[in-house]
């Protein structure tokens, strides 16, 4: 449980926000995908920059491509937030693009853990390990939904239970609380130093305590909201690698919200993300 307190910190303000809105609004919502649902994209295919980079965990310090994503369903609870109901179709296709990259059909993990498909996500490879990201019904804060609410100022914060599936059961399952947001977030330092000893600082090529930036808006003037989130956690102690070490992603995306003409931050998508070092 540890991994969750430095996002618990950083995101204390809209945590509160999204416990009161899941409790209103996405309990309501159940299994169902709402009358009115949105998809966001964030792939090489549909999105200006392609779906994003990851940093680290810790000492890997080679950037990697990001997972592509498709989020189905997302229906708004309110005027300005929304969230993405569970829904998994047993197994009866169609497959997510990750099960299809791993020639997969449950709608699974690897420790029969069921798979949120309206978040349908790829694989994506770091330090040699493939890996199948996912958003899986467990025992984390929003059940297998995701959630997301826009703050004063115009920033969004996206939250959900990231489960990270090394494909060999159980023990190769790691569970992290997911926080993504338009705005800003700074790289941690690692579980290790946060309990006083000494750990591997770094998410990549980024140091701890450097802050890295996303933005919302329409940057490709297509009515509809784009734009990149950032999202920075540990690896917690319980993982099979890099346990204890940071990581930092960012994320581009595009939808089919409507918007007009909103623009809040500065983030060019295909470029590295906007940094600022606290060393």
């Amino acid at each position: 449980m540890r991994c969750s307190l430095y996002s618990m910190r950083t995101f204390r303000g809209p945590i509160i926000r999204l416990r009161m809105m899941i409790a209103a609004g996405l309990i309501g919502l159940a299994s169902t995908v709402p009358a009115h649902a949105f998809t966001l994209w964030s792939d090489e295919r549909t999105t200006p920059g392609g779906a994003g980079l990851f940093f680290g965990p810790g000492s890997w310090t080679q950037v990697s491509p990001l997972f592509p994503v498709v989020i189905r369903g997302m229906g708004f609870v309110s005027d300005v937030d929304f969230a993405t109901p569970f829904f998994n179709n047993n197994g009866q296709g169609p497959a997510t693009i990750g099960e299809k990259e791993l020639g997969l059909k449950d709608g699974r993990t690897s420790d029969g853990s069921l798979i949120n498909e309206n978040v349908d996500t790829g694989t994506f490879t770091v330090a040699g390990t493939r890996m199948l990201p996912v958003v899986a019904r467990s025992d984390g804060k929003f059940g297998g939904s995701q959630a997301a609410v826009s703050l004063r100022g115009g920033d969004v914060v996206m939250a959900m239970d990231l489960t990270i599936d090394l494909g060999i059961g159980p023990r190769g399952i790691i569970k992290i609380p997911f926080y993504g947001t338009t705005g800003t977030v700074t790289v941690p330092p690692s579980l290790q130093t946060q309990s006083g000893g000494k750990g591997v600082d770094q998410a990549g090529k980024l140091a701890s305590g450097t802050t890295i930036a996303g933005r919302v808006g329409d940057f490709n003037h297509d009515g509809y909201i784009d734009g990149t989130l950032v999202a920075v956690g540990v690896m917690p102690m319980t993982s099979p690698i890099y346990p204890g070490q940071p990581f930092a992603m960012v994320r581009n995306f595009a939808t089919d919200i409507p918007v007009a003409g909103v623009v809040v931050g500065a983030y060019k998508p295909g470029a590295e993300p906007s940094v600022r070092s606290g060393r």
